[in-house]
């Protein structure tokens, strides 16, 4: 763990977001098609692994916001570079609702209005020649105890991820 937590310039504390954000970060120098290596890339990737699933997630008590917050990684896969699974992400997320935070290609914020009315962070990692994409969502108001449906909400990405038709 110690290994990872160096590779990634990571002290203790840090959370979820700043492991993922310390993996885009090397990404843009270790991926083979940034000039990386392939080893430097599973370096990389295995490091992230090694550090989600020793990270507990932790969830604010006092913030209903994060009532009824779910997490689904990995959602879904795209056979695409995380450039291009980013752009079918954006329009795919102006469908669905409003971008309200982008950090292309990596993760995006959006307002969604349809299937349910929600904040949905969408993550974009890299993952030999595709992309892997991981869904959060919570409540966009305040309701306590909001129960969302993870599965018709990917499901609904997914479906309009495939409607969208880039040249």
């Amino acid at each position: 763990m110690e290994w990872a937590e160096k590779l990634l310039q990571l002290r203790q504390p840090y959370s979820r977001l700043d492991i993922e954000a310390g993996q885009r970060a090397l990404m843009k120098t270790a991926h083979p098609d940034a000039g990386g290596s392939h080893t430097a890339f599973i370096d990389v990737t295995r490091a992230t692994q090694i550090l989600l699933s020793k990270e507990p997630i932790h969830k604010p008590a006092s913030d209903p916001s994060f009532d009824g917050s779910k997490s689904d990684h990995p959602s879904f896969t795209i056979d695409v570079l995380p450039a291009e699974a980013y752009e079918y992400i954006y329009v795919a997320a102006n469908v669905l609702g409003q971008v309200a935070d982008e950090e292309p290609p990596y993760s995006l914020q959006v307002l969604l209005n349809e299937p349910q009315h929600c904040w949905c962070f969408i993550s974009v990692v890299p993952e030999a020649g595709g992309s892997i994409v991981s869904i959060s969502v919570h409540n966009a108001d305040d309701s306590r105890n909001r129960i969302f449906n993870l599965e018709e909400i990917r499901d609904t990405w997914v479906s309009t991820i495939n409607e969208v038709q880039l040249p």
